[in-house]
């Protein structure tokens, strides 16, 4: 009777809530109770959502980033150019011609290690930003990176990761 009355409690609790506030507070549950920090706490979501990432690494070889994305989905998660299109929200014209970019400079496929930074395929669906501003600002507004550190794991200036969080704070403004 006892998991019963659990039950009922629970759903009383979910009519009443705004979903929102009852995301933060299972997350905060589960944070406290499972000492989870915050690059956890995105897998945990990622896994319930069942969202497929991709590894920050790849932007960080000796291609452009519409590419190092293009290849990675086409060589390690084994998409069509169609898939990747409709993924991504690009044309699959714009797609097979990237990829082939990629294909030329000869480079090895990208390693399928687990990495601390994964970001999620919805980051790059929206077609107002480049890539590499879709995940600098991933990476400031859900890891709270600072942009030093940002710009250690690209390999990149900070410079050069702080004009990207500005143009890409700029266009989530309009």
């Amino acid at each position: 009777m006892a998991r019963r009355e659990q039950t009922d409690t629970i759903s009383a609790l979910l009519a009443k809530a705004d979903s929102k506030q009852l995301l933060r507070a299972l997350l905060k549950k589960l944070q406290d109770e499972n000492k989870l920090d915050v690059s956890q706490l995105v897998d945990v979501f990622q896994e319930v959502k069942q969202e497929k990432t991709i590894p920050l690494s790849i932007f960080v070889k000796k291609l452009h980033p519409a590419e190092a994305l293009c290849k990675y989905l086409k060589e390690n998660e084994k998409l069509s150019n169609q898939e990747i299109a409709k993924l991504l929200g690009r044309d699959q014209r714009s797609i097979w011609a990237t990829y082939k970019r990629a294909k030329e400079s000869n480079l090895p496929q990208f390693s399928k290690k687990k990495e601390l930074y994964q970001i999620p395929f919805s980051v790059f669906q929206d077609t107002r930003f480049s890539f590499l501003e879709s995940a600098v600002f991933y990476l400031t507004e859900v890891h709270r990176l600072p942009t030093r550190e940002i710009a250690k794991l690209l390999e990149t200036s900070r410079n050069s990761v702080a004009v990207l969080l500005k143009r890409a704070r700029l266009k989530n403004e309009k």
